[in-house]
Formats: structure tokens, sequence, C-alpha cells
């Protein structure tokens, strides 16, 4: 399976499990894929209806809905990131485990998409990173507004999909595995997205 069958791979089992929730969905989701597989000028005119017929609750629902499923498919891509990376490193020998090798950035790989995929030079490189500034900005609150809560939901979801896919996996161990990640996206949608209120001190300290 190459990199970029098991990114997809990723991606469709978290959206799979999704849209098993939001049933309700599905027509939009839908319609989004079917125009941007062709852009079809008549898809778009249906999704538009589809959106203006909605009420203002369903609006904020649907919203939510397509939020978290961003979430998840860069969750599916960190994932399929760090593999393809562990895998690298430990046909270099540059790792004695596999736990070292997953947490290591790997900027030379990045320096080579940019002159191979995107077609920049090496000296574009250079003088982009040689201009860069750095300021110091000092704020009252983090600038994270994302919910601690919603953060470590997301983490197990990472953790479990990056379990799902290992070469040893039982057939016990992918159904609690499923059954895991169900409950995590379950969980995750229902968890507001962002702090309502500013954070205290107290909560400043913890984070």
């Amino acid at each position: 399976m190459s990199e970029d069958d098991k990114l997809i791979e990723y991606d469709a089992l978290l959206l799979d499990l999704f849209l098993d929730i939001l049933h309700d969905l599905h027509e939009l989701y839908e319609l989004s894929a079917k125009y941007e597989g062709k852009h079809e000028p008549k898809k778009l005119e249906e999704l538009g209806k589809v959106l203006t017929s909605l009420d203002p609750g369903d609006s904020i629902v649907i919203s939510k809905a397509f939020s978290h499923m961003l979430n998840l498919a860069n969750l599916a891509e960190e994932v399929q990131i760090a593999y393809r990376r562990r895998i690298k490193k430990l046909k270099k020998g540059d790792f004695v485990d596999e736990s070292s090798a997953a947490t290591e950035s790997d900027i030379e790989e990045t320096f080579k998409r940019l002159v191979s995929d995107l077609g920049k030079s090496p000296e574009e490189i250079f003088d982009a990173l040689k201009n860069q500034t750095v300021d110091l900005v000092l704020t009252a609150h983090p600038t994270q507004s994302v919910r601690r809560s919603l953060l470590q939901k997301h983490g197990r979801i990472r953790d479990c999909l990056a379990q799902l896919y290992t070469k040893d996996i039982t057939p016990d161990d992918k159904q609690e595995l499923d059954e895991s990640l169900q409950r995590e996206i379950q969980a995750a949608f229902r968890t507001d997205e962002i702090k309502r209120m500013p954070p205290t001190s107290q909560d400043e300290m913890r984070a």
C-alpha cells in the first residue's frame, strides 16, 4: 500500500465512523464531494439550495459537523505523516525503536518537498529563511482557544488510529480500537470547540 493510499484509508475510516453518527449529513457531504470532483455548476446549485433550506439551528449543527470532519481529516494526515517519517528513519537506521523515530521532525524531507513538489530553488529557500523576522508578543491570555479537553480527545483518536495499523494487531484488538474510535469521535463532537468564557489565572496556570 502506497503512502497516499494509506492516508486515504485513514481519512476514509474516520469519516465513515463520523458519518455513521450523523446520517443527515450524507446529502450535503455527497453533493460537496461530487462538486469537488467534477466542478459541475448544477451540483453547486443543489448544494446551495439544501444549505439555504436549513433553519438556523440546523445550520449551526451542520457547520459544527463539517468543522469536526476537517479535524478528523487533519488527524488522519498527522498519523500518516508520522508513519511515513517513522518508516524512513527506521530504514536509515537512525533509531533503535519505533517510538523514538515517530517523535522526530524531518527538516530534510521538508526541503526536498519544497524543491521537488513546489519547484523552489535552494537559493529561494535560503533567502526566505534569511529574511525571516521574529518578534516577541506578550498576550494577556493564551492564544490557544481550543478547549484542552477537545485536544485530549483528538490525541486519543490519533493514538487509536496509529495503533489500528500496526502489523501485529489481532482481530479483537482491532474491534476494541474501532469501538474506542467511535466513542472518542462522538465525545469530540459533543464537546464545544472553543472556550466561551475568558480563562481565569488558575486556568492559565494549569494550561
